[in-house]
């Protein structure tokens, strides 16, 4: 009976399927990001990998960058092993040695193959890499966010917009992805927003 219930607790803590990974809003992962980037790795060693940038979509910083590999573990697998040449579009982090980190692990590292994504994870609206970019450089180019962006629950944060709701809602049909970052779309209803619109002239 012992070795059945030590058999049991053993399993429990390897196969704990209860275990499920905070997610943060990728609203939240654009603001907190010093750098996204799309690019390829040119080399991977055992704990970071050197990353090639051919677009810079928020931020500057050299072309080649490296970039710190995140640890998995039982609710954040990597998608597929990270090898030279990969095309990934990273959200970063710059840490005070100089290197880069993903931000909430797999979040903040999208692998991009034949112009398409392989996260099936992913929300359905990041339909390919061209329409993400556009769509991250309109929530920039529309919103200001505000509080304490390390807070776990979110708690104090809020948006301000330098558009009109017109404005907002017309970029919201021309681009799926702007529409899902868009604090008015509510796709986190978790998440209190406090929207306060800033018409500016």
């Amino acid at each position: 009976m012992k070795l059945y219930i030590c058999l049991l607790m053993l399993m429990n803590t390897c196969f704990n399927y209860a275990f499920k990974k905070h997610e943060i809003p990728y609203s939240i992962v654009i603001a907190k990001a010093d750098l996204i980037v799309d690019g390829t790795v040119s080399k991977v060693s055992k704990n970071e990998y050197e990353f090639t940038i051919s677009q810079f979509v928020k931020g500057k910083s050299p072309v080649k960058i490296k970039v710190a590999i995140w640890e998995e573990w039982i609710c954040d697998p990597r998608i597929k092993a990270l090898k030279a040449g990969q095309r990934l579009i990273l959200f970063l982090e710059k840490s005070p040695y100089g290197n880069f980190s993903t931000i909430n692990g797999s979040t903040g590292e999208i692998y991009v193959d034949n112009d398409s994504f392989i996260n099936i994870f992913l929300p359905k609206e990041f339909t390919n890499p061209k329409v993400l970019k556009e769509g991250i450089t309109m929530f920039l180019q529309t919103y200001k966010v505000y509080g304490d962006l390390n807070d776990r629950f979110l708690q104090n944060i809020h948006f301000e917009s330098n558009k009109s709701i017109f404005e907002i809602y017309k970029m919201k049909e021309d681009n799926k992805v702007f529409d899902f970052l868009s604090p008015i779309s509510f796709y986190y209803p978790e998440v209190k927003y406090n929207l306060t619109p800033q018409f500016i002239n």
